[in-house]
This record gives C-alpha cells, structure tokens and sequence, in this order.
C-alpha cells in the first residue's frame, strides 16, 4: 500500500501502489505518475482519491467507481494492445519493438490483456498477491469488425485480466480495430491489432 514513502486512498481505503515515477526526481519520467490499484469495494459513484506522500497529503479529488470498465493495456499511444503469441512473444507491428514483436496471424489464438473486466467467480482477498478466476460470461470481441471467438476469460493477478482470443479468419492483414464489449461496456475505440 506504499511504494517509495507514496500511498493513495480510494474511496478511504488504502489502494495498492505499483509504480511511482516524478519528474521533480527521475528525468526519465517526463510527468509525473502513480499506479495504483483500487481496493476491493462494491461501491459505485463519486469517491473520493487522496495521495499522500510522506507526511504531506493531497487534497481529495473525485474519481467515478464502476463495477465494470474494461479496457485493453497498451503498449504504446499509437493504441496497439498488449498481447502474446502461445510461446509469450508481442503481438505487434515488427517496428513496434524491433526484433521483439511480430503480428499475429488469422486463425490463431492470442493472449490480449486488460483491467477493469469486474469480479471473477469465486471469492477474492482484498490484498492477496495472488488472485485467479473466471469471468461468469465470456466478453463478446470483434477484430476488424467480425466476431472474434473466446477461449478463456478471467482474472490472472490482482487486476490483471487474460482474454483468450482467435483472431478470425476473415481479418485483413493490418492493423485492425479490437474492441470488447462486457457487462453493457466497451474497451475503449481506437484498440488495433496487427495481423499478417
């Protein structure tokens, strides 16, 4: 619940910080940046957020909590998802990381993930370094705007969600649009995957 003297509060609950970066102490960090996780908590609406560091605490700002707000993790602003091929290599464009990712191709099932998918089945400990399990339904997915089958669909760490996804047959080589729809929401627009 604290990296580096920094702790947040969510809601009054103590959030679980995984990275810190400043910028008043790190030139690698072009802006400042806290990640943290919410705690467990069914509430929904404004709540409030306080980051605390050291002695000194922020004033509290608002946030809104949902129960479920999906989305895909990045890696990078051009909007390419974090993904794997089943040996764990990137899914990308070969000039996203040079030597490292490659697209992923038609008919193949890929690892996409993401956050914000809601509670799993099963019961969770809040503060558990270790927490698993499966959605109770299957998110629908489409991949260059046709339907995209799910294998799997669940949680893998704390706020880690793996989605187990075939690209379809019919996706034209390129980047193509991903999105994922669960619980009445979607992953944000502007997702893409490269396929070849």
């Amino acid at each position: 619940t604290q990296l580096h003297g920094i702790s947040v509060t969510v809601n009054n609950r103590p959030a679980f910080v995984y990275f810190y970066c400043s910028a008043a102490t790190d030139p690698s960090c072009a802006s400042d940046q806290i990640n943290a996780l919410t705690p467990l908590d069914s509430t929904t609406g404004q709540v409030p957020v306080i980051v605390t560091n050291g002695s000194a605490s922020s004033a509290p700002f608002s946030a809104t909590m949902k129960t479920i707000a999906p989305s895909f993790l990045l890696f990078s602003t051009q909007g390419y998802i974090v993904a794997t091929h089943t040996d764990y290599s990137l899914i990308g464009p070969a000039n996203l990381y040079p030597g490292k990712s490659t697209p992923a191709k038609t008919g193949e099932t890929i690892a996409a993930y993401a956050v914000g998918f809601g509670l799993p089945n099963g019961t969770l400990t809040n503060g558990s370094s270790s927490q698993s399990g499966s959605l109770p339904a299957l998110p629908v997915c489409k991949i260059g705007g046709n339907n995209a089958a799910l294998a799997f669909a669940g949680l893998v760490s704390p706020g880690l969600y793996q989605l187990n996804i075939t690209i379809p047959p019919s996706t034209p080589s390129g980047d193509n649009p991903i999105s994922c729809t669960y619980g009445g929401s979607a992953t944000p627009s502007g997702d893409l995957i490269t396929v070849q």
